[in-house]
């Protein structure tokens, strides 16, 4: 056994993947570059997930000549637009976006091509819609509105033309406001990522855009099963190829129940939010089961109800009703021969508890809201529930615990979770916790960030980090053995989700759409 993970091979991978979805891209033909913006998405669409906190957006440089990436920055804001200096090794970036409340945020930055350091220029932040060098002294940008009550601010900003006699080494926070009062011209929202699609597909032949990978399982044949956004399931052969893939735009792939004979899946499905032209709507949570032959819908999404799919290594499968205050039972279990149950009444639920997922359990696990806080509980074939612990094994912290990924050992629970303070300071404490049978922690580890996934391999817990790390910690001791920072030819990643398979390989599906094949 390694002491840390190699990775022998990746799946889904492409040219400009560190960017994962591209928003904008920007060409420089005679310094072969290429400047890139995109996003690698948040841990989860659903309302009120918990992260980190860590940026989803990038800024990519790349090489013309074979398309490597030869600097990666995190962005705090979307990328709007990118400027190519007329002489220097000099780009101009602007990033923001609206708050969702009332102010709308962002920054300039400067990069330096050559060194890949980027400094932001503005004294204060503005959302930066527009960039365009006039000539080597002057740039001229368009800024959204500063908030709500400054003007219409998806469609009005402010002209700005900046003016240096040298460009050469800028300095941070060096543009005040005083250079920014400019004439309300027209505007759209910065990013175009139809056109920045066309200009990377046009760059690279092999290029296809792809999303966060949440869930991936593998097959006892070899094969390599993936959900990812805009994506049910896909399949990936043994010799690294993909079999067959099942779109869902507008929607994604979440979690993954094979079925005792391997011949096909549950795929919970989860839709993006949409905007209706007044606010934001949801649709709500399905399931569907696809023949893993060639992804076909064999049971399709039929209720408005929205769930969640838990599973059991011996087949039974729950869909889980996961609305608030249900009026009336929508709950259903599954046989392994698939027979569907009666409707079932499990009481309301806890959304912000629905990532409640572990993997190896003989038990259909959920997360039960009681009057006396949320428990673990279990779900009996005859539709019976056993509640088995409190969620929070101390009542008396005064602090709210949501659930996280964990697997089930042969003689105890391994789960995460995450420690939610409120207040005007408010922060988060991710752990992971072995509880005993009566839920007494045998062991607690506290994380450095929020756990995205995790699975067992002998007695060793391998758990996924939201900061791109893997951690691997004894089973029954909880102590740290080693940890990885996970990086995709020479570049930053992080795993979104990781399964172990029976010969030991672990897979981990990223946060820019690729699956990554390791060994430890």
């Amino acid at each position: 056994m390694l002491d840390s993970l190699i990775i022998d091979r990746v799946l889904g991978d492409r040219s400009f993947a560190e960017i994962g979805f591209p928003s904008v891209a920007a060409v420089s033909e005679s310094r072969g570059l290429v400047v890139a913006g995109g996003a690698v998405g948040p841990p989860g669409w659903q309302p009120g997930t918990l992260t980190s906190g860590r940026s989803t957006h990038r800024i990519g440089v790349y090489g013309m000549d074979g398309l490597r990436c030869q600097y990666l920055l995190p962005s705090r804001w979307p990328v709007n637009t990118i400027a190519f200096h007329p002489a220097l090794p000099l780009a101009a970036i602007g990033t923001g976006s609206y708050d969702g409340g009332f102010v709308y945020k962002g920054e300039l930055l400067l990069l330096d091509l050559l060194s890949g350091e980027a400094v932001s220029a503005l004294v204060s932040g503005r959302d930066v819609r527009s960039a365009r060098w006039r000539d080597e002294r002057s740039l001229d940008l368009i800024l959204a509105a500063t908030d709500d009550e400054s003007g219409e601010g998806d469609t009005w900003g402010f002209a700005a033309s900046i003016a240096r006699d040298d460009w050469a080494a800028p300095s941070a926070k060096t543009i005040g406001p005083d250079e920014l009062a400019g004439d309300r011209v027209p505007s759209v929202r910065g990013g175009a990522p139809e056109a920045a699609l066309r200009t990377l597909e046009s760059l690279s032949a092999t290029f296809t855009p792809r999303r966060q990978v949440r869930a991936v399982e593998p097959l006892r044949d070899g094969r390599v099963l993936a959900a990812l956004d805009e994506v049910r399931l896909e399949s990936w052969l043994p010799s690294g190829l993909r079999e067959w893939v099942a779109p869902v735009p507008g929607g994604g792939g979440r979690r993954i129940v094979v079925t005792p004979d391997q011949r096909a899946a549950w795929v919970e499905i989860q839709w993006a939010p949409g905007w209706d032209g007044s606010r934001v709507r949801y649709r709500p949570n399905g399931a569907e089961r696809l023949s893993l032959h060639n992804g076909e819908v064999l049971r399709p999404a039929g209720s408005q109800t929205p769930v969640v799919v838990t599973g059991r290594q011996d087949g039974w499968v729950l869909l889980l009703d996961t609305r608030h205050a249900p009026t009336e039972a929508a709950t259903t279990l599954v046989s392994p021969d698939q027979q569907e149950s009666e409707p079932l009444d499990l009481g309301g639920y806890e959304f912000a508890n629905a990532t409640f997922v572990i993997r190896r359990s003989p038990e259909l696990l959920f997360l039960q809201p009681t009057p006396h806080g949320v428990w673990i509980a279990a779900v009996e074939p005859s539709g019976a529930v056993r509640p088995l612990f409190p969620l929070d094994w101390d009542a008396g912290r005064g602090t709210r615990l949501f659930g996280g990924p964990g697997v089930r050992l042969p003689d105890a629970l391994v789960h995460a979770g995450v420690v939610s303070h409120s207040g005007p300071h408010r922060r988060i404490e991710a752990f992971v916790a072995r509880r005993r049978a009566d839920g007494e922690p045998e062991w607690v580890s506290e994380c450095e960030a929020v756990v995205t996934a995790m699975d067992a391999a002998g007695d060793t817990v391998l758990v996924a980090l939201d900061s791109g790390e893997v951690i691997a910690l004894g089973a029954a001791d909880g102590r740290l053995r080693w940890r990885r920072s996970l990086t995709v030819h020479g570049m930053p990643t992080s795993a979104t989700s990781l399964a172990v398979s029976d010969d030991g390989r672990v897979l981990i599906g990223t946060a820019d759409g690729r699956i990554l094949d390791a060994r430890y």
